[in-house]
C-alpha cells in the first residue's frame, strides 16, 4: 500500500447493511422531523456488497417516496465524468485534446495577468486548456473561493448570463459557447479549480464532438445500459405526480424554487448541462455506483473500462488548483478526473438541492441521498445527519 493510500477494508456484510440501514433510517427520520413542513421529506439508499451477492435497501420519509422523483443538482457531475471518460474509452475525444481541437471558438484564450484584475490586463495562456483540465474543475471559469466582492471576472461572467447554478444556463450551447470565448480565464491551464462552470463546459465539448446532443449521449451510453429508466432531464407528464415542490432556505422562511409537478419539466431545456438539471431516483443512482463498484460492468456488459473507474477514484489535482479549490473541497477531499475523493478512497460529492452520493469501493457500498429541502448558507442539519449515519468511524 502506497504511503497516504486509505487503509484496507473489509466488504459490507448483510449484518452490517442491515445494521447500518437501521441507523441511517433512525438519523434521517430524526433529520426530517426538524425540517420545516414545507419542505419535509427524504429519499436515501444503500447498496452493499458486487453484483453476485448485493444487498439493496431504499427508504423515505412522508411526504416523499421510493420513487419519487427529484433533482440530483450536482451529483450529476459523476455521470457527466462517467459519460466523458465512457468517450475517451473508444477514442471519440481524448482527455488531452485541446478544447479547441472541438470548440474552435475558444482557441487562443487569454488568462488575467493578476488573479482577480480587470478583464482586460491579460496574458497568453500558457498551453490550450484540455479535457482533462475541464473535468479537474480548471478551465479558468467558476464559483471562485476566493474572488473578493466586486471581482471583475466574476461580475463579467455573472454579466454573460454563463453561470449555472442548481438549473442549467438558459442558453443555447452554441450561444453560450460564444459567450465564455470572450471573457478570459481566471489562472493558467492546470493552476486552478473554479468550481461548476467547467462541467458546463463539458456539456459543450461532448456535443461537438458527437455531433449528438448530451442528453442523447448520456442516455446510449449510462442512463439505458445501467437501466436507469427514471433518470433524465425531461420528465413524462404521466410522471409529474412523482416530482415533489423543491424548496430553499430563505427569508422570513423557506421559498419554493420548483413547485410540485411542474409542467416545465416536460420539455428539453436549452441547454442539457453537464453540471446540474438531472432528474432522478435514489434506485437509479445507486445503479450508476454499483457499475463503479464493479469496475465498469453493468447489469448489461462493461460501460466503463477499469482504468476510466481508476481515474475517477484517485485525486488528481495538484496544490495551486487544491489551494484555489478552498471551501468547496471539503477537509480531507481532492478531486479526481470528474468527483471528490476523500481520505478513505470514497468517491463523493453533494448537490445544491440537498442531494449526495458516496460510493465506498474499499467496502463494496454505495450511499444516496436526495431531498426537496436544498442548501443556504451552511451544510442543512438533513445532509450533515446522512454524512455522519453513514461514517462507520464516527
Amino acid at each position: 500500500m502506497a504511503d497516504g493510500d486509505p487503509a484496507p477494508r473489509t466488504p459490507t456484510s448483510r449484518a452490517e447493511h442491515e445494521a447500518l440501514a437501521a441507523r441511517v433510517a433512525a438519523a434521517m427520520r430524526s433529520a426530517t422531523d426538524r425540517m420545516p413542513t414545507i419542505a419535509a421529506g427524504a429519499v436515501w439508499g444503500l447498496s452493499s456488497g458486487s453484483a453476485a451477492a448485493r444487498h439493496r435497501t431504499v427508504a423515505a420519509t412522508e411526504p416523499l417516496t421510493a420513487d419519487s422523483l427529484l433533482l440530483t443538482a450536482s451529483v450529476m457531475k459523476l455521470l457527466t465524468a462517467a459519460l466523458v471518460h465512457s468517450l475517451a474509452d473508444d477514442g471519440t475525444l481524448g482527455l488531452d485534446d485541446p478544447v479547441e481541437r472541438h470548440v474552435p471558438e475558444w482557441a487562443g484564450r487569454c488568462v488575467l495577468a493578476r488573479p482577480h484584475g480587470p478583464i482586460d490586463a491579460t496574458v497568453p495562456a500558457s498551453r490550450s486548456f484540455t479535457v482533462r483540465d475541464l473535468l479537474l474543475m480548471g478551465f479558468g471559469l467558476g464559483y471562485d473561493a476566493d474572488a473578493p466582492g466586486g471581482d471583475p471576472l466574476s461580475q463579467a461572467t455573472e454579466q454573460a448570463e454563463v453561470f449555472s447554478s442548481w438549473v442549467p444556463p438558459h442558453l443555447a450551447p452554441d450561444e453560450w459557447a460564444r459567450r465564455v470565448a470572450t471573457l478570459p480565464a481566471a489562472h493558467q491551464p492546470g493552476e486552478g479549480w473554479l468550481y461548476q462552470t467547467s462541467f458546463d463546459a463539458l456539456t459543450v465539448v461532448v456535443e461537438r464532438a458527437t455531433g449528438r446532443g448530451f442528453d442523447d449521449e448520456l442516455a446510449d451510453r449510462l442512463l439505458v445500459p445501467l437501466g436507469m429508466r427514471d433518470t433524465g432531464f425531461t420528465v413524462p407528464e404521466s410522471a409529474l405526480a412523482r416530482v415533489p415542490a423543491h424548496v430553499f432556505p430563505g427569508e422570513p422562511g423557506p421559498v419554493v424554487a420548483l413547485p410540485a409537478g411542474a409542467p416545465s419539466l416536460t420539455e428539453r431545456p436549452a441547454f442539457c448541462s453537464g453540471a446540474t438539471g438531472l432528474v432522478s431516483t435514489v434506485a437509479d443512482l445507486l445503479a450508476f455506483g454499483e457499475m463503479i463498484l464493479d469496475d465498469g460492468v453493468g447489469p448489461s456488459g462493461r460501460v466503463l473500462t477499469p482504468a476510466a473507474v481508476r481515474a475517477m477514484s484517485t485525486p488528481a489535482i495538484g496544490p495551486a488548483a487544491a489551494r484555489r479549490a478552498g471551501d468547496f473541497l471539503p477537509d480531507g477531499t481532492s478531486w479526481s478526473l470528474g468527483c471528490g475523493v476523500d481520505a478513505r478512497g470514497r468517491l463523493t460529492w453533494a448537490g445544491g438541492t440537498g442531494t449526495n452520493i458516496v460510493i465506498d469501493p474499499a467496502r463494496k457500498r454505495v450511499a444516496v441521498l436526495l431531498t426537496r429541502y436544498g442548501m443556504g448558507e451552511g451544510q442543512p442539519d438533513h445532509m450533515a445527519a446522512f454524512e455522519t449515519a453513514i461514517d462507520d468511524d464516527a
